[in-house]
């Protein structure tokens, strides 16, 4: 699967679930400049950018993310995506499944 051709930007933030088993979830989020996502409450997060730039954060945390970023959020640990200028591709990968 190519995660750069499922990208699905537009006036709001797009969420795509990939896949969704009891040891893992994969989440493709695509925003724009601007957009953003919240999450918190779930087991271990990593977040990696693929796309375009912004900012992850987890925690106090925060970290300017460019294609290849990678972002290890703790257990129930509050975390989140940004766009920058232009669009942001991200993937939360969750573990295990809430």
């Amino acid at each position: 699967m190519n995660l750069l051709e499922k990208a699905r930007y537009g006036p709001a933030r797009r969420m795509e679930l990939l896949a969704d088993y009891p040891e893992v979830r994969l989440v493709l989020f695509s925003l724009q400049q601007g957009q953003e996502v919240r999450g918190r409450g779930e087991p271990r997060v990593h977040l990696i950018c693929l796309e375009g730039t912004g900012t992850l954060w987890a925690g106090s945390k925060e970290v300017a993310a460019t294609p290849g970023t990678l972002l290890a959020c703790g257990p129930g640990e509050p975390h989140g995506a940004k766009a920058g200028e232009g669009r942001f591709l991200v993937l939360g990968i969750i573990t295990p499944r809430p």
